[in-house]
């Protein structure tokens, strides 16, 4: 009998109507009801048309800067709320590097990816320096079971992470990414993947090379936000 990948209490699997009724494989249960239960999923409905937060649909103040700054948005979705047990997850996954925990949102990030329309996946990258410390890339990590294509590069060898700046300092970054020039995006739609979405400004350095580059639509998508 498996163990909840968070709790490490066993798990007992319980079958839904649809893995009774249809054959097939049955998903292999990672985390327990009362863990996955902490996380907080975002509404479908009253959302903001650039970002996902919650509000009266319409763009909330930063996306609209952002139009101004780029005279368009993105199309964010984001999965979950960065609430306090995604902090304490990311805190486990990314930084202490118990990269077991990839496989308790991969169903998640799966399921919200086969349902959106793209011709290349794309992962936000980490540098170098953070694959030679950290050993992984989170967000591949989390959509390992997916076809992903790694379009775009990191041109710094080592940087000050994203959580170590403060909001100003993060919307002040310069772009850190190039394209992989041996991919045709002329036409083409892109969903960039992240980890986590705070003010954006990572999502729109990697839209923007997409855009320069022909790519007929971005969205992007993240864990939390």
């Amino acid at each position: 009998m498996a163990n909840c990948l968070l709790c490490n209490h066993s798990l007992t699997k319980k079958l839904t109507i649809s893995e009774i009724i249809f054959p097939g494989p049955i998903r292999e249960q990672v985390v327990c009801d009362d863990c996955f239960q902490k996380f907080n999923r975002y509404s479908d409905k009253d959302a903001c048309q650039g970002c996902g937060r919650e509000n009266d649909g319409n763009l909330c103040g930063d996306c609209r800067r952002w139009q101004q700054q780029y005279g368009w948005h993105l199309s964010h979705y984001p999965i979950f709320h960065y609430n306090q047990a995604m902090r304490e997850f990311m805190q486990q996954y990314k930084f202490q590097g118990q990269y077991h925990l990839r496989a308790v949102f991969q169903q998640s990030l799966q399921k919200v990816i086969n349902q959106m329309d793209y011709d290349f996946l794309v992962p936000i990258p980490v540098t170098n320096h953070t694959m030679r410390t950290r050993g992984f890339n989170q967000v591949t990590g989390l959509i390992e079971n997916v076809q992903y294509t790694e379009l775009i590069k990191h041109r710094e060898k080592q940087k000050v992470t994203q959580s170590k700046k403060d909001r100003q300092s993060r919307l002040k970054t310069k772009q850190p990414f190039f394209l992989d020039k041996d991919i045709n995006l002329r036409g083409r739609k892109v969903l960039l993947v992240d980890d986590i979405y705070t003010t954006g400004r990572t999502l729109y350095h990697a839209a923007e090379l997409c855009y320069q580059n022909g790519c007929k639509r971005v969205q992007s998508l993240s864990l939390a936000r």
